[in-house]
């Protein structure tokens, strides 16, 4: 572009001169650093080559500042400077400068008319000198470096009529590109120079610092160390080395970092606070060097107690640079605070140790300092009097006051025991004593004392008392429920609200025998709580019986009242007891547990303590064994009772049958008549086997209570069983007018059994049953399988039972409350379910109640082996003739049974003691003997040892007849030499069958 002067050029020469000017630009713009003048140098430029005026803005701290200005006429150079002046921040104004700085963009300004000056100017001076400098054609374009917007260059015509085209807005977009990055290389060329002298100022600043740090960190007395980033030492200072006795030169590689014993005692994650650039202090540790550095030599003393200060040292560029470490050394307050505290420690656990609280109370300030237990002692923050005095018991305090007065004239205050109040819970009984002391006046001014919670012994004492009230009690009576209700009144309101107790009845339920308020609408809703609630197993009194287990609460929940309750009626009638808290303890006699014991708090407000449970155990052992005792007298009572039943009964049972045989013997002597006499005999004879009956089944009870009795197993099936129990029992059934009903459904089951003694069990039911059944009534007799075991049921319309006998007609010499009416030893049943015991089975007792008939049920397992048919031997119809010895001290005996057997035609010889019967050997050689046991001199055992050693009578079949029928007896009869033993009375079936042997 030629300058205003030149004339119209041809393109080629248009372009030649914008690389001309290019190129001037790119020289100017390179020769200095300081873009002011650089700048001022290329407004210079662009005047005249681009236009008439040239004006550069650059953008400093965010505004638009003004720094170079051109004009080809000097004359107007000072207009261009006013301009600047008037428009300081030209950024902010609406000139080209500012729009294009918001904008970024360039505007061209092809021809300024007054209307496009009266837009680009902030006011009328502004727009006067745009006018007076004659601005005919203006481009302004932005200055741009980086992608940033850094300034603007504007270039106006002001002298000629020429206008800006594109070409020349290239142009001057070019120069302002070129220009914009020699500010910016400019810029940071200053700005290098700017660190390169802060530096070197800041490294000056920093060698003093560290000199003046050195001084004094080396004259400081408190330990110092320098810690590099990664933890390991730098230096230390004199005070570091006397802490601990090292040298830094000992340290090596170790690093505070990873140090274990920092680790271990908490420091580590602290100190990398510290290290992150946090300052921090460090709590104070027990530190030893010799545990964590491997050059640290072995000595007593060598743990500190140390506190430290981390702080951290950054860099210019605020990295970390490294971290100082300042110890604090306290072991010698330490163990100053360790021995006093040890003092202190041995003091107070002396002082609780002894229950004991040491005060000082100071008169002129009523203030009273205490040991250190005080706060546990007392229950509060012990401080001024009347904070005292609020926690004695009410009733007790006017005895304290009046003591305390007295003190302050005497200066003694003489010993006193008290109690404190409690919110809940027994109260705590104290014992105070202690001096007074004076000024110079006679003044008391202090006073100093001892306090001892005397509270155990208080409850010792009253524990035995009550423990001795209630031994009186329960030592009074033996009727227990009588004495449970004394005991209550001992126990309440001494030791609770509430006293009750359950016991364990025969059929394992709770039966509430005694309960004790003092207010008896309350023992009423309690009464009305456990019939319409009755404890629920696995919880409350049943938990306490099965774990044998103490429960107690020492506070109850109202919440906890209302989850157990059963229903909201339920929950009512609780809340209303006011129940606060309770002790339930099992009963134990015997090693048995037989119920509980329940102790309630209630209205009284009270809380019962561990110590508490104790006491309550204490009373449950003395209630359990009065209890017991009691059961235990009534047992022997109602067993004295039968007893004496039994006796007299079986005085009766014996008479009964021995006045006909008497009469018998009569009618036999008197009467010459054979019918009138084999009527007699019969009778006699049914006499005898009814005693011998009674007497057999006496010593079979006697057996089967002893375990001596033994069976004889075979198998046997149920048909045959039944057979031969009914043919037993028919005559009675018959004579008593009954119909028996059988129903075998299982007749051809097979037990495992011995078929006597089930026989006898069977024969015992159907013979009651046809005793205590009116005439007309009806005996079923059912058996039935119930899987592995066979069922035989008896059952009668008769009297029936009522629910308690179906258990206790089992038991020895039990008959039943109509029996006596129906004689009996009351035996049977017990002997019958022993029996059935012993062939693994059992046997009990149903009734629908009194006057409906009863079933007794016998239950046997079944055996899964057949029964063979056994074999009939043959027995001789005439037994052969023996030579026969009866030896019996009872002449009568020995006779009865020598005619006995004459008349079946033996040839018999009789001697009443041994002598005479070892005499007759001589000239009588027997076959068998029947030998009496108890003879007198010589008695049947030895006379039969005689026997054996005599030729003359060795093969000889020895018989032993006794009233001793014990399984013992039968042994030491085998032992004697006796082949069989024979219990008086004599069968004589018995005799014959060994006869005919």
């Amino acid at each position: 572009m030629p300058s205003r002067n030149e004339g119209p050029a041809s393109a080629a020469d248009l372009a030649l001169h914008r690389l001309d000017v290019l190129a001037r630009a790119g020289e100017v713009l390179a020769s200095s650093l300081d873009y002011e003048i650089t700048l001022q140098h290329v407004a210079q430029l662009c005047v005249p080559e681009l236009g008439d005026l040239c004006v550069v803005d650059v953008v400093e701290n965010g505004v638009l500042r003004r720094v170079a200005t051109a004009h080809v006429l000097p004359q107007k150079r000072s207009l261009v400077h006013q301009m600047t002046l008037r428009n300081p921040r030209p950024g902010e104004s609406p000139a080209p400068a500012g729009r294009v700085l918001a904008s970024g963009a360039s505007e061209r300004l092809d021809v300024v008319t007054p209307d496009v000056v009266a837009s680009h100017t902030k006011d009328a001076e502004h727009a006067a000198l745009i006018r007076a400098i004659g601005m005919r054609s203006h481009v302004a374009v932005p200055m741009r470096a980086h992608g940033d917007v850094i300034g603007v260059l504007s270039v106006g015509i002001t002298e000629t009529d020429r206008r800006f085209d594109d070409a020349d807005q290239r142009l001057v977009e070019e120069i302002a590109r070129r220009a914009a990055f020699a500010v910016e290389n400019a810029r940071l060329y200053r700005s290098a120079q700017a660190e390169i002298a802060r530096r070197e100022q800041a490294e000056a600043a920093l060698q003093l610092s560290e000199q003046r740090f050195r001084a004094i960190t080396e004259q400081s007395p408190l330990s110092t160390q320098r810690l590099s980033p990664d933890g390991r030492t730098i230096s230390v200072n004199a005070a570091w080395e006397r802490l601990w006795g090292l040298t830094a030169d000992v340290l090596g590689d170790y690093s505070v970092l990873t140090d274990p014993q920092l680790e271990e005692k908490g420091i580590t994650p602290l100190l990398r606070l510290a290290f992150a650039g946090t300052p921090t202090a460090l709590p104070v540790i027990p530190y030893d060097p010799t545990v964590s550095v491997a050059g640290a030599d072995e000595r007593d003393d060598a743990t500190r107690w140390i506190g430290a200060y981390a702080y951290p040292v950054r860099d210019d560029e605020g990295a970390i640079r490294e971290v100082v470490l300042v110890h604090q050394d306290v072991t010698d307050t330490r163990r100053a605070e360790s021995k006093l505290r040890a003092s202190e420690d041995r003091l107070n656990r002396a002082l609780a140790a002894g229950e004991l609280v040491v005060w000082d109370w100071d008169l002129a300030t009523n203030r009273v300092e205490c040991s250190q237990n005080a706060t546990n002692f007392f229950g509060i923050d012990m401080g001024q009097l009347g904070a005292f005095l609020e926690v004695i018991h009410p009733e007790d305090l006017p005895r304290v006051k009046a003591l305390a007065a007295r003190a302050l004239e005497t200066g003694i205050f003489d010993r006193i025991e008290y109690r404190l109040r409690r919110s809940a819970g027994r109260p705590r009984w104290m014992q105070s004593r202690g001096h007074a002391e004076f000024d110079d006046d006679g003044r008391a001014v202090r006073m100093l004392g001892v306090t001892v919670d005397v509270s155990d012994r208080r409850i010792a004492e009253e524990s035995v008392r009550v423990l001795a009230d209630a031994g009186e009690i329960l030592g009074r009576s033996l009727d227990y429920q009588a004495t449970l209700g004394n005991l209550a009144r001992v126990v309440v309101p001494r030791v609770a609200d509430w006293f009750a107790v359950d016991l364990l009845t025969e059929d394992g339920e709770l039966e509430r025998v005694s309960v004790h308020h003092p207010d008896p609408a309350r023992v009423a809703i309690a009464r009305e709580v456990f019939e319409r609630y009755p404890p629920r197993r696995g919880a409350g009194a049943w938990k306490v019986i099965e774990t044998r287990t103490p429960d107690w609460t020492a506070d109850i929940p109202r919440r906890l009242i209302e989850q157990g309750a059963v229903d909201a009626d339920h929950a009512r009638l609780l809340l209303s007891l006011d129940l606060h808290s309770y002790i339930t303890v099992p009963l134990v006699a015997r090693d048995t547990v037989i119920g509980v014991l329940t102790l309630v708090h209630a209205e009284s407000g009270r809380r019962y303590e561990r110590a508490d449970v104790a006491l309550a155990l204490e009373l449950a052992r003395r209630a359990a064994s009065a209890v017991d005792n009691a059961r235990l007298y009534a047992q022997l009572q109602d067993e004295h009772r039968r007893k004496d039943e039994f006796l007299a009964t079986l005085a009766h049972e014996l008479r009964n049958p021995l006045a006909p045989i008497r009469t018998g013997l009569a009618l036999l002597q008197a009467d010459g008549d054979a019918t009138r006499n084999a009527r007699t005999r019969a009778i006699m004879e049914r006499q005898l086997a009814h005693m011998v009956r009674l007497i057999d089944d006496l010593l079979d009870l006697s057996r089967v209570t002893r375990g001596t009795i033994g069976l004889q197993r075979r198998l046997v099936d149920v048909g045959g069983l039944v057979a031969s129990s009914v043919e037993a029992s028919r005559p009675l059934i018959d004579a008593a007018g009954l119909t028996l009903k059988l129903d075998m459904d299982a007749r051809h089951v097979v037990l495992d059994a011995d078929e006597a003694r089930l026989s006898q069990v069977l024969t015992n039911l159907l013979n009651n049953a046809a005793k205590f059944t009116p005439r007309g009534g009806l005996i079923t007799l059912r058996t039935a399988l119930h899987g592995a075991r066979v069922r035989i049921e008896v059952g009668d319309t008769g009297i029936g039972l009522a629910a308690t006998q179906l258990e206790s007609i089992f038991e020895m010499f039990a008959r039943g409350v109509e029996s006596g009416a129906y004689g009996g030893l009351g035996i049977g049943l017990t002997l019958a379910r022993r029996l059935v015991d012993l062939h693994g089975g059992q046997l009990w007792a149903e009734s629908d109640g009194p006057g409906r008939g009863s079933r007794f049920i016998v239950e046997l397992p079944v055996s899964a082996q057949r029964v063979e048919a056994a074999p009939i031997d043959a027995v001789p119809d005439v037994s052969p003739l023996r030579r026969v010895l009866v030896v019996d001290d009872n002449v009568d005996a020995a006779q009865t049974l020598a005619a006995l057997l004459a008349l079946d035609g033996h040839e018999v010889r009789c001697a009443f003691t041994g002598d005479a019967a070892l005499a007759l050997l001589d000239e009588f050689h027997p076959d068998i003997a029947f030998l009496d046991i108890g003879l007198p001199g010589m008695s049947g055992y030895d006379l039969a040892r005689h026997l054996r050693a005599d030729a003359r009578a060795a093969q000889a079949r020895l018989v032993a007849v006794t009233g001793w029928g014990r399984e013992q007896d039968r042994s030491q009869a085998r032992g004697a030499g006796f082949d069989a033993h024979l219990t008086k009375p004599v069968d004589p079936a018995a005799v014959l069958a060994l006869l005919a042997r």
